[in-house]
């Protein structure tokens, strides 16, 4: 696929050349211990994608795709980044048909950082989205995204990942409320990605493509639950009292009692940001999420 000057390659199987392109690059981009999957663990998920386990999953969540990309320049060739993402079609309960994706993981190669290169990415992707189901328009795609949340991170972890990345963790924020990323206004955990790995709540939940305050809460519940059962759990039973199942009881009650899930600008909370390490050493608020929303008002 040639989309905003890259050339994007896709696979749906955790074998072969691009998911080994995929998975190098993946591994040295990410060093938080329980924000990354493992070779197998991707593996896994991407076998979702074929055979009688994509039948059951299909039968029970409708239909799905999980896919790696990676992106080369169209002019040159060079290795641009790559994403991982789960996208599923959803018709609302007002009628409204759009695709949700869990943008799992996107990254730039560190060559290719500085240069507008993240932008073009996303846009990429979005379009990649768009095209899985029907060519959906672009306008009804919801791409959801962890962020790390720098008033919960430790401050070993967020040293570590600013001092890897080059970029401190409030620049981030800015940079995807750029892209029109909107905080989720909802108690999001993301649940363990394997047995040796903790859940992890020490994130924001953000989406981008919501053109509203809010998004309809049954929406997020078809979401969250495609996302916790076939890219979390791999398609294992959940026992319904773990962080996926508080999640998706409290959608329900969201949605029983008419209520839709608001969405934050973090715009003004970031702008109220001076010395980053000040802000860390003494949280103004107990998340950003709670911040960006005194801030609002």
């Amino acid at each position: 696929m040639h989309s905003h000057g890259l050339v994007l390659t896709t696979t749906d199987r955790g074998e072969g050349p691009v998911f080994d392109e995929f998975f190098a690059a993946y591994d040295g981009a990410f060093v938080l211990p329980d924000e990354k999957e493992d070779r197998e663990g991707l593996a896994i998920c991407l076998a979702l994608n074929h055979g009688p386990e994509n039948a059951a999953l299909t039968a029970s969540f409708g239909p799905f795709r999980e896919l790696c990309v990676v992106a080369h320049d169209e002019a040159d060739g060079q290795f641009v980044g790559g994403a991982n993402f789960i996208a599923s079609p959803y018709t609302a309960a007002d009628g409204t048909q759009v695709v949700t994706a869990n943008l799992n993981y996107i990254f730039l190669a560190p060559e290719a950082r500085g240069k507008g290169r993240f932008r073009a990415l996303n846009a990429a992707v979005r379009a990649l989205i768009a095209g899985l189901f029907s060519d959906t328009p672009a306008d009804q795609v919801l791409i959801f995204i962890e962020q790390n949340d720098p008033f919960r991170m430790t401050r070993e972890a967020y040293a570590r990942d600013t001092d890897y990345t080059g970029m401190d963790q409030f620049d981030r924020l800015r940079i995807w409320r750029r892209l029109g990323a909107m905080i989720v206004d909802f108690p999001y955990v993301q649940p363990a990605l394997s047995a040796d790995q903790d859940a992890d709540d020490t994130l924001v939940y953000s989406v981008l493509g919501a053109t509203g305050a809010n998004i309809p809460a049954d929406v997020l519940r078809h979401h969250l639950e495609r996302f916790f059962h076939i890219s979390v759990l791999k398609g294992a039973e959940d026992d319904g009292e773990s962080v996926i199942g508080d999640q998706l009881r409290r959608l329900a009650q969201m949605i029983a009692r008419g209520e839709a899930v608001p969405l934050i600008d973090p715009a003004p909370a970031l702008e109220r940001i001076g010395d980053p390490i000040a802000a860390i050493a003494a949280p103004p608020a107990p998340s950003f999420r709670d911040f960006a929303r005194a801030c609002r008002l």
